[in-house]
């Protein structure tokens, strides 16, 4: 393709400056030849100076140095800055290696070819799917590696309204379409109207019984603070009830004997029956996420099924307690799997988890952390992957984030959460992290082991998924309206 540009100042192996005739947007592409072959290059800054015009304030001076800066084509500076992805024809082989020697100054930019960017973005292979197309060249569609979801980890990390639901609504599609099994802890109730083959809305089930008298308490809402009512539950919680045939009717009789002894101080008897009121309000509210007959959690997943669990009407500490219970399950079970030959999945399992944040906090220790760190360490070997889905990266656990093998980022405007996203992976510079406010919804960044080179990528819209997606209110108030109509004479009614 025709020069776009000139190399410029120092050129180092893995990034250049160049500057230009015209402008060129940040993430697009272009090449440069080098002693070790041509390299291609995607441009992560771009400024346009005008030196005339520089720091200058009032209105007429300004006009006058537009005008004069018209006339002048030297005035006007394009400089670029853009990051070496890798040696074309490895790329086109699949591999990513960088030039050992920088391009000399003075050579000439290109624009990368639409076809060059289809075969390397296009994929090849069944475990390569689409998902979007190139932001900045929107003929180019781009798959991704499923293979590398299922075993590498994935950190979904976007703004409110950027699309990282749509993105994992998509992903569930895929791998609902490879007959994958999938696990989604499902935060705000936003994929329960997702229509993808294969899929299974379900609400997540503990048995109580294997539970110790802390996760009890937890799980049926007794009050951290409350230590006497925790105190006493460890107490009445033996193995008589465990093994009772009626678990909830065994406990229940248990502290109302104590509630109705006599001979027991009065601060006991309350004690007890307040325990009792937690447990019927539990068990009104919360009473479909026990069951004292379950054998193993994993009953209620679905081998080669997308199966998301509904956990927005939980507290934050009944989830942690839910996610710890399936992804320890799940993780021991693949264990079996993959060294004894046995057990429930006998192929990969990716579980997401939205809110991650909830889950695993920066510097704060959660019920389920431990299990998640472990499975960010150990599930690779076994077959259990994560995807974990936040809006405030910088709330996360960092430790875990870094084990994160593929990103998807969008929309992150506070710094601190920037600052975050630099220190977990090495594929967003600072530079390229600078573009993110100014993504639009669907606009993400992908990097990592997914996608062959990093990439500025518009996802495919997931029709199916309704939930989560800005309310037409204008539309609905017209359709109720028309449905409801209300007379004049009704409304000025006394």
């Amino acid at each position: 393709m025709s020069e776009v540009g000139i190399v410029i100042g120092e050129a180092r192996p893995e990034r250049i400056n160049f500057t230009s005739k015209n402008p060129v947007r940040v993430g697009d592409y272009v090449t440069v030849d080098t002693d070790d072959g041509q390299v291609l290059y995607m441009t992560e800054y771009f400024k346009n100076i005008s030196e005339l015009l520089y720091e200058l304030n009032d209105y007429q001076t300004a006009d006058e140095a537009r005008r004069a800066s018209l006339k002048n084509p030297r005035d006007r500076v394009r400089i670029g800055v853009a990051r070496a992805l890798g040696l074309v024809d490895e790329l086109l082989k699949g591999r990513r290696i960088y030039p050992t020697l920088p391009p000399e100054p003075g050579a000439s930019v290109k624009y990368a070819d639409d076809d060059l960017l289809r075969k390397i973005y296009g994929g090849g292979g069944d475990s390569w799917v689409e998902i979007g197309r190139l932001l900045r060249r929107p003929s180019v569609t781009v798959a991704i590696n499923l293979d590398a979801v299922a075993s590498r980890h994935l950190a979904i990390l976007a703004a409110t309204g950027k699309g990282k639901s749509n993105l994992l609504a998509l992903l569930a599609k895929k791998i609902s379409e490879k007959n994958g099994t999938m696990v989604i802890f499902d935060y705000h109730g936003e994929y329960q109207g997702l229509k993808i083959r294969g899929l299974k809305i379900a609400s997540p089930k503990i048995n109580p019984r294997h539970l110790d008298s802390e996760e009890l308490a937890d799980m049926l809402g007794v009050r951290s603070v409350a230590e006497r009512q925790r105190s006493m539950l460890g107490k009445v919680y033996t193995k008589d009830i465990i093994n009772a045939a009626d678990f909830w009717k065994a406990l229940e009789k248990k502290l109302k004997e104590i509630a109705e002894d006599e001979e027991l101080g009065a601060q006991d008897r309350q004690t007890a029956q307040r325990l009792l009121d937690i447990m019927k309000r539990a068990l009104t509210v919360w009473g479909r996420a026990f069951d004292p007959k379950a054998r193993s959690p994993l009953d209620a997943i679905t081998n080669n099924r997308v199966n998301v669990f509904d956990i927005s009407d939980l507290t934050e500490m009944q989830a942690q307690i839910i996610v710890n219970t399936y992804l320890d399950n799940i993780l021991q079970d693949r264990k079996t799997a993959v060294r004894e030959g046995e057990g429930k999945f006998g192929s990969p399992v990716v579980v997401a988890i939205e809110e991650a944040h909830v889950f695993m906090p920066a510097g704060e220790r959660t019920e389920c952390s431990e299990t998640i760190a472990r499975i960010a360490r150990e599930g690779r070997k076994f077959g259990v992957s994560l995807i974990i889905v936040s809006q405030r990266p910088s709330r996360l656990n960092s430790d875990i984030t870094s084990q994160m093998g593929s990103f998807a980022i969008s929309g992150i405007t506070h710094p601190s959460d920037q600052n975050f996203i630099r220190e977990v992976t090495d594929e967003v510079s600072k530079e390229l992290g600078a573009s993110l406010p100014s993504l639009n919804p669907g606009e993400m960044i992908l990097a990592g082991h997914f996608i062959k080179v990093p990439v500025l990528i518009k996802t495919n819209l997931v029709e199916e998924k309704l939930v989560g997606r800005d309310l037409e209110a204008v539309r609905l108030w017209r359709e109720e309206t028309s449905r409801t109509y209300v007379s004049t004479k009704e409304l000025m009614r006394p």
